[in-house]
């Protein structure tokens, strides 16, 4: 019987290192990808010229460059059904095609040209700069039920409005919207830190306008995985330009 036992262990301790050494990377909004440009279906980093990030789970298309998104049921290594198109300048975010714990494959693939411009198909693999595809995982114990809670989070711009150069901090004053989270600004902002992780963030404005930053997280229970799907919020703040000093010219004074 001691013999037996013994040999269990390893065992069951193989079987778990074999689930972890496949498994691909999991990104902070949670799923899982199953094939990345650069590592493959190990699925472990991305390395292609394409501009993708697999930590927020986007890729856009840069000049001369066209996505293409496809969505497939279950969990794939390769996606080519219900095909969407977008152009230079777009860029598509997983999350918009499938939420997580939907058991949803995404697959956005990026190319040098519109391979769909003559009517049918006219791209090969010389054309693909590069590609992600994502798993959405599945509501597990109940994730898919789990409300989002936009109308407890509140988010502060200080100061607002600011100048062009001030510092600003971005901010969560009430609720919880740290996990899970990502920060989306619509420009004005550079050079952004955390001052505060999951909490307040810190950028340098750098030029006038009005813009908008979006927070993005999960509301979870009970366990980091046990999550809604993802919850956003907006709002909107202002730098204004600063003015060059009024210079006034006295009158040359006289003396009598």
């Amino acid at each position: 019987m001691k013999k037996y036992f013994i040999f269990i262990i390893p065992l069951f301790l193989f079987f778990n290192l074999y689930q972890l050494v496949f498994a691909g990377y999991t990104p902070p909004f949670g799923g899982e990808y199953t094939n990345l440009c650069g590592s493959g279906t190990n699925a472990t980093f991305y390395s292609c010229s394409a501009d993708c990030n697999i930590n927020e789970g986007k890729c856009r298309a840069r000049s001369g460059e066209w996505i293409f998104v496809y969505t497939c049921s279950g969990r794939q290594i390769e996606c080519r059904s219900n095909e969407v198109k977008l152009g230079p300048g777009n860029t598509a975010y997983v999350t918009n095609y499938a939420s997580v714990g939907s058991d949803k494959t995404v697959q956005i693939d990026i190319f040098n040209k519109d391979c769909r411009a003559g009517g049918g198909w006219s791209c090969d693999s010389s054309n693909l700069k590069g590609y992600i595809v994502w798993w959405s995982g599945t509501s597990g114990g109940g994730g898919g039920q789990i409300q989002c809670n936009e109308n407890e989070v509140q988010l502060s711009v200080i100061p607002n409005p600011s100048n062009v150069g001030d510092w600003i901090t971005f901010k969560v004053t009430a609720g919880d919207a740290s996990t899970w989270w990502r920060n989306e600004f619509s420009g004005g902002v550079t050079n952004c830190t955390e001052t505060v992780y999951g909490w307040e963030t810190k950028c340098k404005s750098y030029t006038s306008g009005t813009f908008t930053w979006t927070r993005y997280w999960r509301r979870c229970i009970g366990d980091i995985n046990n999550c809604s799907q993802e919850c956003r919020k907006s709002v909107s703040f202002t730098i204004n330009r600063l003015l060059p000093p009024v210079v006034i010219t006295l009158p040359p004074v006289i003396t009598i």
